[in-house]
């Protein structure tokens, strides 16, 4: 310790360069008006910092000072002292040296008051003085990161501890089951499991309830996010090997009633398939979409609610011309995959990087294909028609029920009929249909109203699945997509030009010979690869 520093107050911050002696003089004027504090009148009138004012108080007590950055506390400091406590003394515990506690605290008048602290920590203190909202903020870091390391240390330290095989196994379970999401959902008095297999949620049996807590941090801690923060949404990743392939884990944690509901999205890379035939389109279908895609400029839509696999077929087309002479870029939220030889580029609302605003950076980036990953709002809308206007072909996603109803929903969004004329080249619709397990599978004598529904006769076959292991009892193993294509010419150009109604349109397409997502849907259930509960589900009835 200091020794103590006879010099008043005053004096102390002149002979510190912090205030000159007229300003001394007014703020002891000011001391005998209201009989304040100096130092406090000081700083009301601004002359001297938070700072200045700590530095000159620990000089006069005969303390040390310690700045900002030195503020810093080891765990067994902070292990004798609660975060409670700590706040309720305005103190924070440093170091055990040589038998004493060091310790910072901001007021000298709490000096009296450490012998409690003495008392419960069964160390003598030894005590440095610190500028009070430095040590306020220290006293929350440093307890907080206290907080965090031992949850790390209990989640990590069972490398072979239950929690850590359990969670492999569920992630393993995920990965070989083709689940698209992996649900933890901790609500009061339970805790749920849930995977997301074709398209449909699924129960896993789940662990005990006390549990939950371990298993989702240690998710945060493999995706590195801040697992002492509950009260916030964070999102994360994870990387892992599973059966010799590399898994993608997107990670988005939620604030609920009972805790934290985590979802994890697995992203298989492996199991991306690139090729238009493996998508399960037929031959004239696959021929229109190359017709697309080697377009000069234009726009070319894929729409489909949300997990159709709209995403997949925008990567099939842009792998079909992914070559050195071609210059293609992507604004995707987020990126899902990685491909090689495309700029790809993830939105981050956080920090204004949005689709519109990445799209017209992109247009100075010289390419010759844009993919956007949606078009949700005008502002979008219309720059992807100025870019098509100016030479480059952009794809992008809506969310529509089939191809006609996108026209009308890009008018919806202030597009020009006019405008769209000029640019819309192609438009995709497409749906997931759960296949029928072809182990279990068995023909199906369909009720009649379902028969009628679907347009069918008594004398047509369908099929259902009876399940069985193989498809975890659920009668379903994968999933077929099926697509209506809308090909655009001078006739459509004209008609949403006189009249741009879905039901104009959809008559139109349908005169021009486009098969809908109804009629796809009952070929492939008529030749065994769905079922009729998909095709009247998954798809509207045809009104023409």
């Amino acid at each position: 310790m200091a020794p103590v520093d006879t010099r008043q107050i005053g004096k102390i911050f002149i002979d510190l360069g912090v205030i000159r002696q007229g300003q001394l003089q007014a703020a002891l004027a000011e001391q005998r008006r209201s009989g304040g504090r100096l130092g406090q009148i000081l700083l009301e009138r601004e002359m001297i910092n938070e700072e200045d004012l700590s530095r000159a108080l620990a000089m006069q007590k005969g303390m040390d000072w310690l700045p900002a950055a030195a503020l810093k506390a080891s765990d067994e400091a902070l292990g004798l002292v609660d975060a409670g406590t700590a706040r309720a003394f305005g103190a924070l515990p440093l170091e055990v040296v040589k038998g004493q506690l060091r310790i910072a605290v901001s007021d000298p008048d709490v000096l009296p008051l450490l012998g409690d602290l003495e008392a419960l920590t069964g160390f003598p203190m030894q005590v440095v003085l610190a500028e009070d909202g430095a040590l306020r903020e220290a006293v929350e870091r440093c307890y907080i990161q206290r907080n965090e390391a031992q949850v790390k240390a209990e989640v990590q330290a069972g490398e072979a501890a239950p929690i850590v095989r359990l969670l492999e196994s569920l992630l393993t379970r995920a990965v070989r089951d083709g689940a698209a999401d992996i649900h933890f959902e901790p609500y009061q008095g339970e805790f749920r499991i849930r995977m997301r297999v074709d398209g449909v949620l699924y129960e896993v049996d789940p662990p005990p309830q006390h549990l939950a807590t371990a298993l989702i941090s240690r998710v945060k801690v493999l995706a590195n996010l801040d697992i002492s923060e509950t009260r916030m949404p964070q999102d994360g990743r994870i990387e892992m090997t599973v059966d010799g392939r590399k898994i993608d884990f997107r990670v988005s944690t939620v604030p609920i009633q009972g805790g934290e509901s985590t979802v994890l999205r697995v992203l298989d890379r492996k199991s991306l398939r690139l090729e238009l035939t493996d998508l399960g389109l037929l031959e004239r279908e696959v021929d229109q979409l190359d017709e697309f895609i080697r377009l000069p400029h234009g726009i070319v839509l894929v729409t489909g609610p949300t997990g159709s696999g709209k995403t997949t077929t925008l990567y099939s087309l842009l792998n079909r011309v992914n070559e050195p002479k071609t210059k293609i870029l992507t604004v995707e939220d987020p990126v899902e995959y990685d491909l090689d030889g495309i700029v790809q580029v993830p939105t981050n609302e956080d920090i204004g990087v949005n689709y519109s605003r990445v799209l017209r950076t992109m247009l100075r980036q010289d390419p010759d294909i844009i993919l956007v990953g949606e078009i949700r709002d005008p502002e979008t809308a219309q720059i992807a028609v100025e870019a098509s206007l100016t030479g480059h072909l952009v794809l992008s996603t809506l969310h529509t029920n089939d191809a006609p109803s996108t026209i009308t929903r890009m008018i919806d969004l202030g597009v020009e009929p006019f405008l769209l004329a000029a640019t819309i080249e192609g438009i995709v619709a497409q749906r997931l249909l759960r296949s029928v397990c072809q182990e279990c599978r068995i023909p199906w004598q369909a009720p009649e109203d379902m028969l009628k529904k679907a347009g069918l006769t008594a004398d047509q076959q369908v099929f259902r699945g009876k399940g069985c292991e193989i498809c975890h009892f659920t009668g379903y193993k994968g999933r077929s997509a099926i697509y209506e294509i809308l090909p655009m010419d001078d006739a459509l150009r004209e008609q949403f030009l006189r009249n741009p109604s879905t039901i104009a349109l959809r008559e139109l397409a349908r005169e021009r010979k486009m098969m809908t997502l109804r009629e796809r849907a009952i070929e492939l259930a008529l030749n065994g690869k769905t079922t009729l509960d998909e095709v009247l589900r998954e798809t509207q009835v045809d009104n023409f």
